[in-house]
């Protein structure tokens, strides 16, 4: 399945924080997070809502682990069944939330 995503931050090879949205086939917007916690051991995706209704998927995210953009495309893919991103200028996922 192809999805589009748009990340709200300039990424680099090491980020300590990523967020931004992604839209799946047919669907709406909806926001991504990762952010380190150093309770975690690896990767650990939880899906939800914000208070807005808007949907989307936090990830807790080891901070013993690098966070760049593949990592961040690997685990949406791998928690959405994903096989292709296409990057687009999406909305800004603070809007959204």
């Amino acid at each position: 399945m192809r999805a589009e995503i748009s990340f709200d931050l300039v990424m680099t090879d090491a980020m300590s924080f990523v967020e931004g949205t992604y839209r799946l086939p047919g669907g709406d917007w909806q926001v991504f997070i990762f952010h380190p916690d150093s309770s975690v051991t690896r990767p650990r995706p939880t899906t939800g809502k914000w208070a807005s209704g808007v949907s989307g998927v936090f990830v807790a995210w080891p901070e013993s682990r690098t966070l760049d953009k593949t990592a961040v495309l690997k685990t949406l893919s791998d928690q959405l069944n994903v096989t292709e991103w296409t990057e687009v200028s999406g909305p800004d996922s603070m809007d959204l939330r």
